[in-house]
């Protein structure tokens, strides 16, 4: 009992320690944890910034994804991707995966998952494992509001938005 207790001490102490926001499965995506320094994640020769750009839209409450270069200058994020990856979400297969940064904060908070329209059913299930129903479902979409995520399903995108970093409009 004795030696049992200090070889799990000993292992409890030689484990690295893991930094408070990725303690939780739900403020990670893949290797990425969500309030992380974005120069620090996003850098190498395999990553590239997007020029499209998530925008909130207050009136319908979801993001959209905007490639006007006029509109784009008004997202409070940008956007990254890595060239080389070749991604999934719980095992759905994806298009690409692109890692959001606040501008003003240069973390990490957002994620954009591009998908075809056959991964859809797919992605909602494995979503619903993961974050229990969904706040709101449509034709078109299905949303998790959630205390500390925000995690939006349509047709082309899965976006997950760590609501600890902010609301997504913007305003704190």
């Amino acid at each position: 009992m004795f030696r049992a207790l200090i070889v799990s001490l000993c292992l409890v102490l030689l484990s690295p320690a893991l930094p408070a926001s990725a303690a939780s499965g739900r403020h990670v995506f893949g290797k990425y944890a969500f309030g992380e320094s974005c120069q620090k994640l996003f850098t190498g020769p395999s990553f590239a910034e997007e020029k499209a750009r998530p925008i909130w839209d207050p009136k319908y409450q979801m993001f959209g994804l905007v490639h006007d270069p006029e509109v784009t200058a008004q997202s409070r994020f940008t956007l990254h991707y890595d060239r080389d990856a070749k991604p999934n979400f719980e095992g759905v297969p994806l298009g690409r995966v692109y890692y959001g940064c606040d501008k003003a904060t240069g973390r990490f908070s957002l994620v954009v998952m591009s998908h075809d329209l056959l991964a859809v059913p797919g992605l909602v299930r494995k979503a619903t494992e993961s974050f229990g129903p969904p706040t709101m479902t449509t034709m078109i979409q299905t949303i998790w509001n959630l205390p500390d995520l925000y995690v939006q399903i349509d047709q082309v995108y899965m976006i997950i938005y760590d609501t600890r970093a902010g609301k997504p409009g913007g305003a704190s």
